[in-house]
């Protein structure tokens, strides 16, 4: 009998088992699953989160994935299984991720990610070190290891590499006896840097005044220059200031400048009943609002980050400001120079009323006359925003009615008085959770009863280790223990009480009663309140709300782990007194 195979095999049109199409779906999110897997595994190490557990359950999924589109018989079906797998390890990957460190800092590195793909290719600088870029754009060429300028060039890298790994605002090299001292600041707190010899540090400068195409013969004169950077993928703006002495020339760079200032009002740290409340008085349109902050502690960016509150294409606004930091887009910002004298300010303040806008900002008054001028404006039913130096609502009310000279009219167009100052945050990836002492916290008025933890930053006598007992850097702060800064506030209604008691020249202490009455906290409530929901530590609260405009010293009574930045024994942070509660 004859098999009927070969019949069979014959009829049978050969490629229909296979399509070409129906592959590229699955190569593609195979290799994109790789590539996420790659990053996921050096992702993990750097939030703290458990590496070889989430690595092997990753890999788990992706076999059971691919098994399964092998096994089912519906190719769609299938392609929808391996899809949904693939969407769940993302999912638990950030799921898992926010809870530990958040996610804020992913939507920077994916728009690193995308720029890698067009960016021109140069002459780069080894990886983990800075990249510059001279005035017109131009690169900073590495020199060979034997031509003269390489000590210059190296001693440049020690300068900024550190200080920008750790987003450093302002960055100094200034000659002593001998070396140049090298500091620099993050979130408003200095620290000491890797220290130049005077041959190294000269060759820095005068390499960077070279890229920055500045007077290279001239060493005394002070000057301004501009230039970028780029590291690990971040772009960096600095505006770099020479000057020269006889022990040498310093370098003062202050980094992203204008990024400095671009705060929105509702991520400054305001509680959500004192965000109401600004949004009914800037709603309101009316009267003068006095903002003020110990110096050193955010007056400029709570002032734009109000003004930016407005609409500037419909409202009519303009500013009086001492050396602007920034252009304020839609806004007319009339600029005074800083030794300008009290006439001067008047004039200014007249002509800019005589405009008559919807809005004013003055960054700093001086001259009695311009608070004539601005309550007269304000009586108009127009709005002024006051820049004040203070600790608190009531030193910046004593202050606006010193000014006035008569507690009647300083009140009269008064609305809202609002002080603040910025706090450094807990780094989140590395925070370390403790039992306080109960002594300490009945000093703050807080009760033992109730917090039963708080958290403090990881300090030089205990950082992070391995299993094998090795010192951890954070990669999420670099050893710092705090990342970021955020606004705290103490926020004063001038309802009719309290203009009443303003007019009668009430004192401190009875503006302190009508402030209770309308059921707000003073800025050390508002502090400590951070601390207990594990925002920030108590020795930051502490430093915050010490005396304002008076140098801290801080120093540690340990050296730093291997790798970790070293604080400032003369840092020039200002911190700010209590309000009196």
């Amino acid at each position: 009998m004859v098999s009927p195979l070969p019949a069979l095999l014959a009829a049978v049109e050969y490629g229909q088992y296979v399509s070409g199409f129906k592959a590229i779906p699955l190569v593609v999110i195979l290799l994109i699953w790789g590539r996420l897997l790659t990053w996921a595994d050096k992702d993990a190490e750097a939030a703290h989160m458990p590496r070889a557990a989430l690595n092997s359950a990753y890999l788990v999924g992706l076999i059971f994935a691919f098994l399964l589109f092998l096994l089912l018989p519906n190719y769609w079906i299938a392609l929808a299984a391996l899809f949904v797998i693939f969407a769940v390890e993302i999912a638990v990957h950030l799921i898992l991720r926010h809870r530990k460190v958040g996610l804020g800092d992913l939507s920077k590195q994916f728009k690193a990610w995308l720029h890698s793909f067009g960016s021109k290719k140069v002459k780069e600088a080894k990886a983990g070190q800075v990249q510059f870029f001279g005035s017109k754009g131009d690169v900073v060429e590495v020199p060979a290891n034997d031509a003269p300028e390489r000590s210059g060039y190296d001693a440049v890298q020690e300068v900024f590499t550190q200080p920008l790994k750790l987003n450093a605002e302002r960055i100094e090299m200034q000659p002593t006896e001998g070396a140049s001292r090298v500091r620099y600041w993050v979130d408003g707190v200095s620290y000491e840097g890797q220290g130049i010899n005077r041959n190294d540090a000269s060759s820095a400068v005068l390499l960077l005044k070279g890229a920055m195409r500045l007077d290279i013969s001239d060493r005394r004169k002070p000057q301004l220059g501009n230039m970028k950077a780029t590291l690990d993928g971040k772009k960096f703006e600095m505006q770099v200031l020479t000057a020269g002495s006889t022990a040498g020339e310093s370098i003062v760079a202050e980094v992203n400048p204008k990024q400095r200032h671009e705060h929105r009002l509702h991520e400054m740290g305001f509680t959500a009943d004192q965000y109401q409340v600004l949004e009914d008085v800037i709603g309101d349109g009316t009267g003068v609002v006095l903002l003020a902050t110990p110096k050193g502690q955010g007056l400029t960016s709570l002032l734009y980050g109000v003004l930016r509150r407005h609409d500037a294409f419909l409202s009519h606004i303009q500013t009086i400001e001492r050396d602007p930091p920034t252009d304020l887009e839609g806004i007319t910002q009339n600029e005074l120079p800083l030794s300008a004298q009290p006439g001067e300010e008047a004039k200014l303040v007249a002509w800019v009323t005589s405009q008559e806008p919807d809005i004013i900002m003055i960054d700093r008054i001086d001259d009695p006359k311009s608070t004539a001028d601005l309550i007269r404006f304000a009586g108009t039913g127009k709005r002024v925003y006051v820049g004040l130096r203070a600790a608190n609502t009531f030193e910046a009310l004593q202050q606006w009615i010193k000014l006035v000279g008569d507690p009647k009219k300083a009140g009269s167009q008064l609305k809202l008085v609002v002080a603040g100052r910025v706090m450094r945050k807990l780094c989140i990836a590395c925070k370390q959770e403790y039992a306080p002492d109960p002594e300490t916290l009945r000093k703050m008025n807080m009760s033992p009863d109730r917090v039963t933890k708080l958290f403090q930053s990881r300090g030089p006598t205990n950082p992070m280790r391995d299993q094998k007992g090795n010192v951890v850097i954070c990669n999420f702060c670099g050893g710092l223990g705090f990342k970021g800064r955020s606004g705290i506030y103490e926020i004063f209604t001038i309802d009719d009480e309290a203009r009443q008691m303003i007019a009668a020249g009430g004192s401190p202490n009875q503006l302190k009663m009508v402030f209770k009455k309308q059921r707000r906290r003073y800025i050390q409530e508002i502090a400590v309140l951070q601390a207990v929901q594990g925002e920030t530590s108590l020795q930051e609260v502490a430093r915050v709300l010490r005396v304002a405009d008076a140098p801290e010293k801080t120093s540690s009574s340990a050296p730093a782990p291997s790798g970790a930045p070293r604080p400032s024994s003369s840092s020039p942070r200002r911190a700010a007194p209590s309000s009196g509660a």
